[in-house]
């Protein structure tokens, strides 16, 4: 009989709508100024219903380089900031973005004119910066992780220019955040005077790494083994990995980053001068005189928690700042299934059929149920299939012709928050199978496992005879029970209304099934 997954879905506080019928898209921006670098995201939502970037600009102002003893921002860098800061206040103001939120971190928080260069700020930007505690800034960090990614319990390190912020989690719930003045233009300006890196220099900056942490022993990847790494130099760090293994996908976001691998980057940096290291294949070339000190950042903490992998995060403090925003209904700003809502969001940006995509979900589910001893599949399957299921569609935006291609390009493209690159992969090719052709992990090979090749091609005929039962949008299919006749699967449909189409259909595409199953199937009314 058709089953329900009872597991809640995410919860929005009005019922699904094309966003053409419901609340207006709203516009805000994002700023952060950090002590190396200063950003912009713009996010377009409709409040606690769908969001999505669209569009970001960034800036190494440099804001901490040159601040000695006295603390005191110079000059030249203040210049920096407030010309980046006056680019992003004018594209706000340009693309109607009403709202903004500015923030700054570790070196306006150290600097001793902070006033000064606020009011600086204030009168030539028109944006009043907040500036937040070392803690405000782990927790904002927070809160952009544990909206975009299934971390549960664990360590978050974020790497910035004047500082690097720990944070623990436990049960999703933010248990300590702290702020160390450690960060990759304070410790290049302070440790590295030669170039490339000499020996000294390399030792006298691991030893200043070594007092600076020495009282972070709370870190145990015994306990909690997964730590998030975030932050341009966490980042960049995945993408030189990346690069150096061919790695099939784009996407960081979720990249596993051994310490074996961040080990060969540093050997591979330490050899080369500055300018040596912008060649370097997946290097941000503003970036190449500190991603050193931020790799050996990373690496001192990976070492002292017992950390054999960090798992990177593409969001983080700006997102943080926006999830509080956009949850702002709620007792806490967190995401009840981040994965839930990550398909949802998807799917409502793309104004996909609400009915049509929930009955191809419930017929996909119930075949799933009713051939478990045929599969042996779990919990993790089922649910991937009806995540498929919502998201199948929603390249019919695009155009009709080749939609289950769209459809793919978009799943992938879109990043999908809180699902890593494997479970990213095989969405992918379920989507894109659900309509015709063969089923193909080729292309996905160095990321999935060996048993993803049935895998794939079994959820992909259930979802391709789902979708034929609903072949005319008409939620037709009732209820459907399966029979067991020697070689031949039965599968008997229990209709409302004219089920002719959907039959006809389903026995005509029955071929996939048959691959994967390895046996006969037969679709009959009643």
């Amino acid at each position: 009989m058709l089953t329900q997954d009872h597991r809640a879905p995410a919860t929005s506080h009005h019922r699904d709508l094309p966003l053409a019928e419901s609340e207006v898209m709203q516009r805000i921006g994002v700023i952060d100024l950090g002590s190396n670098t200063t950003r912009l995201i713009v996010m377009e939502y409709e409040p606690h219903y769908c969001f999505r970037l669209i569009d970001e600009m960034r800036e190494a102002v440099r804001l901490i380089e040159g601040m000695r003893e006295d603390r005191l921002l110079q000059p030249m860098a203040v210049e920096r900031a407030i010309d980046a800061l006056h680019m992003f206040a004018s594209l706000c103001h340009a693309t109607d973005t009403s709202e903004v939120i500015a923030v700054a971190t570790s070196a306006v928080r150290d600097a001793a004119n902070q006033h000064e260069f606020l009011e600086h700020v204030r009168q030539r930007t028109g944006l009043v910066l907040r500036v937040l505690s070392g803690e405000e800034e782990a927790y904002y960090g927070y809160l952009g992780v544990v909206n975009s990614m299934p971390l549960s319990d664990g360590y978050i390190i974020d790497i910035g220019g004047g500082s690097t912020e720990l944070t623990h989690v436990q049960g999703r719930e933010f248990q300590r955040g702290v702020s160390l003045p450690v960060g990759v233009v304070r410790y290049r300006d302070r440790y590295i005077h030669s170039d490339p890196i000499s020996k000294a220099d390399f030792n006298a900056l691991e030893r200043g790494l070594e007092e600076a942490f020495a009282d972070a022993d709370w870190l145990h990847a015994t306990e909690t083994p997964t730590l998030v790494g975030v932050g341009g130099t966490v980042r960049n760090l995945a993408r030189i990995d990346q690069k150096r293994g061919k790695y099939p996908l784009e996407r960081v976001h979720g990249y596993q980053l051994s310490l074996e691998g961040l080990e060969r980057t540093i050997n591979t940096l330490r050899r080369l001068s500055s300018e040596e290291r912008a060649a370097v294949p997946g290097m941000n070339r503003d970036r190449a005189d500190v991603l050193l000190p931020g790799a050996l950042i990373l690496r001192h903490i990976m070492r002292r928690g017992g950390f054999e992998q960090v798992v990177v995060g593409g969001q983080a403090l700006r997102e943080g700042l926006f999830y509080e925003h956009f949850l702002c209904h709620q007792e806490r700003p967190l995401f009840a299934d981040v994965r839930a809502f990550s398909v949802l969001n998807l799917a409502r940006l793309y104004n996909y059929d609400v009915r049509h995509a929930e009955k191809v979900r419930e017929i996909a589910l119930s075949l799933f149920d009713q051939l478990q001893h045929l599969h042996g599949f779990g919990a993790w399957e089922r649910e991937l299939l009806g995540h498929a299921a919502i998201l199948h569609d929603i390249g019919l935006q695009v155009g009709y012709y080749d939609h289950h291609k769209h459809s793919a390009y978009l799943v992938m493209n879109s990043g999908l928050p809180g699902f890593n690159h494997r479970e990213l992969a095989l969405l992918t090719i379920l989507v894109r199978s659900h309509r015709k052709g063969e089923v193909s992990t080729s292309e996905f090979r160095a990321v999935l496992d060996p048993s993803d090749d049935a895998r794939a091609l079994q959820l992909s005929a259930l979802l391709r005879l789902a979708e034929y039962l609903e072949r005319g949008k008409l939620q037709v299919v009732k209820d459907l029970r399966l029979e067991f006749v020697g070689g031949t699967i039965i599968v008997h449909t229990y209709l409302e209304g004219d089920g002719t189409a959907e039959i006809w259909n389903a026995n005509q595409r029955g071929r996939l099934f048959r691959k994967a199953f390895g046996l006969n199937i037969e679709i009959v009314p009643g």
